[in-house]
C-alpha cells in the first residue's frame, strides 16, 4: 500500500504534465491566431518597404489576389510566402490559388497566359500581374487605387522630347514609369487636331525646339482657358515667339542664359552648369521630397504676380549660383553689369486657381534635362517627376508615396581593395593552412 507522501508525488507529477500539455496546446492555438515575425535581413529584405505599407494602408475595401498555378507546384510555396508579407500588414487581404488545367475557360476570360501569374481585384478594378516582386506589386495596387483613367497628352512636331524613345535627351523611362503607375500617354500633333479632348488630365510641353502655328498656339491658350492641367518644360533661350502669349497668360519670362551652381562643386560635380535644389516648399508636389534634385543646363524664371493665378515657387536654386549670360568655360563669374542675377532663383514655378468645384493646376520648369533618360536616376528626380504628374492629374492621395528604391546589390572595390582580398584568400590563406599542415606533421613525426 503506497504511503500519502507518493500520492501526493504522483498527483503532483500528473498535474504539471497536464499543465505541460495545456501551455503547449495554447502556445499552438495563439501562434495560429497571433503570427509575430521578425526580420533580422539586410535591410529588412525579406520585409515590405515603406512605400509598399504606405500603399496597404490606403485601401478602404478588400484587395483580393489570385494566383494561376499548378497544384503541386514549387511556385505555390513561393508566391504564398510572398503574399504572406502583404498580408501580415493587412490581414484583410484575400489571396487563393487556382490550377489551370482545371479552370481553361477562366484562364481565356481573365487572360492569364503564364503560370505563376497574379490577378489582382480591387474595388471592381483589376490588374492581370506577370512579374512578381515589390515594386511590380506596388504599382499595381498604386495603378488600382487610382478611381478614374488619367490620360496625359504630350505635344509632338517641333522636336520636343517625347515619353516614348530612349535618346538620351528624350523622356523614355519617365514614360514608362508614369505607365506603370497607371497613366495613359498619347503624343498629339496640334497640327491635325481641332480640340485638346476634354478628358485630358494634364498636357505636357516638352522643350519645343522650333515655333508654333498661330492655330497651334490658340488651342493650348484655348485648353488652359477651359481649365485643363499644363507641364511646360522650357530649356535656356526656349521661349519663341509664338509661345509667349500663353506665357503672358501665367506672367512670368526668362531670363537670359544658363543658371551656374558654385556649390555643385563642393559635391564634386565638375559641370558648372549643373544646378542644384536642396529644400522645397510645403506644396503638395514637394512636401514629400527630401533627396538632392538635379537641372543641368537650366534656364531661371521671373513672374509677376496675376489677379488671376496663385503662384509657388516651387523650385530655388542655393545662394551661389546666378544666370551665366556667357560661355560656360573656363574661370567664370557673376557679371552684374550683364544683368546676372545671384541665387537663390526660380527654376520651378506652380500656378493654381479655383474653378467652380475644381482647382486648375499649371507647373512651369526651366530645364528638361532633369526627367530625361540621362539624368532621370540622379538623386530625387524621379520622385519630383511623379509628384509633379500626380499633384497636376488631382491623385493628391497618392502624392505622398514615392518611387521604390532598390537596395544595392553590387560590391564596389577599388583595385587595390580586389587585389588585397584576392591575396589574402587565394594564397595567404591557402599558404598559412599547409604550413599549419605541415607543423602538425613534422611534430607527430618526431613523436
Amino acid at each position: 500500500m503506497q504511503s500519502p507522501p507518493d500520492i501526493r508525488q504522483r498527483l503532483q507529477s500528473i498535474i504539471f504534465y497536464l499543465l505541460l500539455a495545456a501551455a503547449v496546446l495554447a502556445a499552438g492555438w495563439i501562434s495560429q491566431r497571433h503570427a509575430l515575425t521578425w526580420d533580422w535581413s539586410d535591410n529588412a529584405s525579406n520585409s515590405l518597404s515603406e512605400t509598399s505599407r504606405a500603399l496597404l494602408d490606403r485601401l478602404d475595401s478588400t484587395l483580393k489576389i489570385t494566383c494561376f498555378a499548378p497544384e503541386n507546384s514549387p511556385l505555390r510555396l513561393q508566391i504564398s510566402e510572398f503574399i504572406s508579407r502583404y498580408q501580415r500588414h493587412r490581414a484583410d487581404i484575400e489571396f487563393e490559388f487556382v490550377d489551370p488545367a482545371r479552370h481553361p475557360a477562366l484562364m481565356r476570360e481573365l487572360g492569364i497566359r503564364v503560370t505563376g501569374e497574379l490577378l489582382l481585384e480591387y474595388s471592381g478594378r483589376q490588374e492581370n500581374l506577370r512579374q512578381i516582386d515589390e515594386r511590380s506589386i506596388s504599382n499595381a495596387i498604386q495603378r488600382l487605387l487610382q478611381q478614374s483613367e488619367r490620360w496625359i497628352l504630350v505635344i509632338e512636331g517641333h522636336g520636343e522630347r517625347r515619353l516614348d524613345r530612349q535618346a538620351n535627351h528624350d523622356l523614355g523611362q519617365f514614360g514608362s514609369e508614369l505607365e506603370r503607375k497607371g497613366f495613359h500617354i498619347q503624343p498629339v500633333d496640334l497640327s491635325k487636331q481641332q480640340q485638346i479632348a476634354d478628358n485630358t488630365s494634364v498636357l505636357i510641353l516638352a522643350g519645343p525646339q522650333t515655333g508654333f502655328l498661330p492655330g497651334e498656339t490658340s488651342l493650348i491658350i484655348e485648353y488652359v482657358n477651359r481649365g485643363g492641367n499644363l507641364l511646360w518644360l522650357l530649356d535656356p533661350g526656349q521661349l519663341s515667339a509664338t509661345l509667349q502669349p500663353l506665357a503672358d497668360l501665367f506672367g512670368f519670362k526668362l531670363l537670359p542664359g544658363t543658371i551656374v551652381d558654385a556649390s555643385g562643386a563642393g559635391l564634386g560635380l565638375d559641370d558648372p552648369a549643373m544646378a542644384l535644389v536642396a529644400s522645397y516648399p510645403d506644396h503638395p508636389a514637394t512636401r514629400h521630397m527630401e533627396s538632392l534634385t538635379l537641372y543641368p543646363h537650366a534656364a531661371a524664371l521671373e513672374s509677376e504676380t496675376t489677379a488671376l493665378w496663385q503662384k509657388t515657387p516651387l523650385l530655388q536654386t542655393q545662394a551661389h549660383s546666378w544666370n551665366e549670360s556667357g560661355p560656360i568655360s573656363g574661370e567664370i563669374e557673376r557679371n552684374q553689369e550683364l544683368g546676372e542675377r545671384p541665387g537663390p532663383l526660380d527654376i520651378g514655378l506652380a500656378f493654381s486657381r479655383r474653378l467652380g468645384e475644381r482647382e486648375q493646376r499649371v507647373v512651369v520648369i526651366g530645364d528638361g534635362d532633369f526627367l530625361s533618360n540621362t539624368y532621370l536616376g540622379n538623386g530625387g528626380n524621379l520622385n519630383l517627376g511623379l509628384g509633379l504628374i500626380r499633384w497636376l492629374t488631382g491623385d493628391d492621395t497618392l502624392i505622398d508615396i514615392p518611387a521604390s528604391a532598390a537596395a544595392d546589390s553590387q560590391l564596389n572595390l577599388t583595385p587595390v581593395s580586389g587585389i588585397l582580398i584576392a591575396l589574402t584568400f587565394l594564397v595567404l590563406l591557402p599558404l598559412l593552412m599547409a604550413l599549419a599542415g605541415l607543423a602538425i606533421w613534422w611534430r607527430r613525426r618526431k613523436l
